[in-house]
């Protein structure tokens, strides 16, 4: 083949090398232009012609800036002279970016190129145009798309990350990360792991690890929220969320995570669970002023005993007739009313104390039993029978006993209140616990009053709704936001054999070891 190469003759072999040059201007996919020192066009391939909507022969003669517009146009013959004139490459052998202009005056971002052809006198030039608008707009989308993802970050305080375990990329910090954890952008790049690591919280360090140790095992996914001590102090709350690629090998590819500073959420959740614990207490005293006369009088029994018995003692020993046996009797007696006194004083002022709250496992049957004193005080006060329907094999619930008895005291003290017109033989009040068919623990507080009618039904859990004369509307609000932060539900009906029914559930929890 060589042979016959070196053998062809000079006319055939000029004649190949045109057709073989024309194929690939053909073949190009980019405009080619040859233009003359002049700025003249020669030569417009097909791609060229596609792309402008010239035929070549509309512009061979022409000059090549006319497939530019302005200010390119007026540049072109300037830069094209200074290379000629001085040497200067202003645009010959250096590639650009610019504006081109088609036939129909439209205009696209294109990439040009152009070069001397080696051995012409005087110079010839090669033009290379390609059309990059796909690529322009495709990179636009991007910073757009970049631009409304940090703006949303910033709305939403919100970073994320990408870690590269394969090394082929680099590991990514969103802009507004470097905010969430207290960095200045473009500060020097650290790992966001080994950068957390002092930054967490004492208290929440030992989650925060093994949420680090499970994804370092194989976990695929982490959500966890914890407190870090920013750079300035600060104290901050973050809700981090992590998810790892894998390949075909098991072996980790990537992980993908977002830092939510969520402190501003959880000052706002703090802040509303000390009102309502407030008003939790608020509802507490109320109940109690409520119930002041039959304290008062279960108070006063236990003391008019000790007073009856102390006059009997000195009464004894008055006479000088002293049998000690008498004297001992009164004695218990004084302190078992003394007692009895006490452990209702101490029982109000546990109910009534501002307080905690501390959720634990305990008995359901348990929390009617506590509240029993309370309730059967002022149950008898108004001639009204509390009658117990525990539930066997008690279940256990998550609850804090003070709520929990408050919701139940609220209960019952409505239900003696809608008992108060009916005969005092037929005042009886049921308090009853089961477990219900999704197997949550249910309390139920029936009564035999007057019942709760249809046209108020819909207001009842309302704040500042009520049916009594001079009451707060706030007890039943109250009582069904307890319940529900207990992750249960309160609600009534009526009662088949006259009255209401309230009842509410509270999710049965396992019992503690060794219960």
């Amino acid at each position: 083949m060589t042979l016959l190469r070196v053998a062809e003759p000079q006319e055939e072999r000029a004649q190949r090398l045109e057709r073989e040059f024309q194929a690939v201007l053909d073949a190009a996919v980019d405009a080619v232009v040859l233009f003359d020192h002049e700025g003249r066009i020669e030569l417009l391939n097909h791609a060229g012609e596609r792309m402008f909507g010239y035929k070549e022969e509309d512009v061979v003669g022409l000059k090549v800036n006319i497939l530019l517009p302005e200010p390119y146009r007026s540049q072109h013959d300037d830069y094209l002279r200074q290379y000629i004139e001085a040497g200067e490459p202003r645009i010959v052998g250096i590639g650009r970016e610019l504006l081109a202009k088609r036939r129909d005056g439209s205009e696209f971002s294109a990439e040009l190129a152009i070069g001397r052809v080696q051995g012409t006198d005087p110079p010839r030039f090669a033009g290379f145009i390609r059309d990059i608008t796909v690529r322009r707009n495709a990179e636009e989308a991007l910073r757009r798309s970049e631009a409304q993802l940090t703006i949303a970050q910033e709305i939403a305080n919100l970073g994320n990350y990408v870690i590269h375990f394969d090394g082929r990329f680099e590991d990514y910090w969103s802009p507004h990360l470097y905010r969430v954890l207290g960095r200045r952008y473009g500060e020097r790049y650290i790992g966001v792991y080994e950068y957390l690591e002092p930054m967490v919280h004492a208290a929440d360090r030992t989650r925060w690890q093994q949420m680090r140790g499970d994804l370092a095992a194989g976990a695929r996914s982490a959500d966890i929220e914890y407190r870090i001590i920013h750079p300035d102090g600060s104290l901050r709350y973050v809700h981090h969320i992590a998810q790892t690629t894998y390949g075909p090998d098991g072996r980790a590819l990537r992980q993908v995570g977002t830092l939510h500073d969520i402190t501003d959420r959880r000052r706002a959740e703090d802040e509303a669970r000390q009102m309502q614990d407030r008003i939790a207490h608020f509802g507490r005293i109320s109940t109690m002023g409520e119930m002041a006369a039959g304290i008062a009088h279960e108070v006063n029994q236990p003391l008019t005993a000790i007073a009856t018995f102390a006059q009997a003692c000195q009464r004894l020993i008055a006479t000088g007739d002293v049998e000690m046996s008498e004297i001992t009797y009164a004695l218990d007696q004084i302190s078992t009313q003394a007692l009895r006194a006490g452990e209702v004083i101490r029982r109000l002022r546990s109910f009534v104390k501002n307080r905690e709250v501390r959720r634990e496992p305990m008995e359901a049957n348990r929390l009617l039993d506590d509240v029993l004193m309370l309730a059967q005080t002022d149950a008898h006060h108004h001639g009204v029978r509390l009658i117990l329907e525990p539930c066997d094999n008690p279940p256990y619930v998550q609850a804090d006993a003070v709520q929990i008895q408050q919701v139940i005291l609220n209960l019952v003290r409505n239900s003696i209140d809608a008992m108060q017109e009916i005969a005092e033989p037929q005042r009886e009040i049921l308090l009853r616990t089961q477990i219900d068919a999704e197997g949550d623990v249910e309390f139920m507080v029936a009564d035999r009053g007057a019942g709760v009618a249809s046209s108020v039904a819909t207001d009842l859990f309302n704040p500042f709704f009520t049916t009594k004369p001079g009451g707060t509307g706030l007890g039943l609000s109250i009582s069904r936001s307890i319940v529900r932060a207990h992750g249960g539900k309160l609600w009534c009906s009526a009662n088949p054999g006259g009255g209401a029914r309230f009842f509410f559930t509270l999710p049965a929890a396992p019992a503690p070891a060794g219960s």
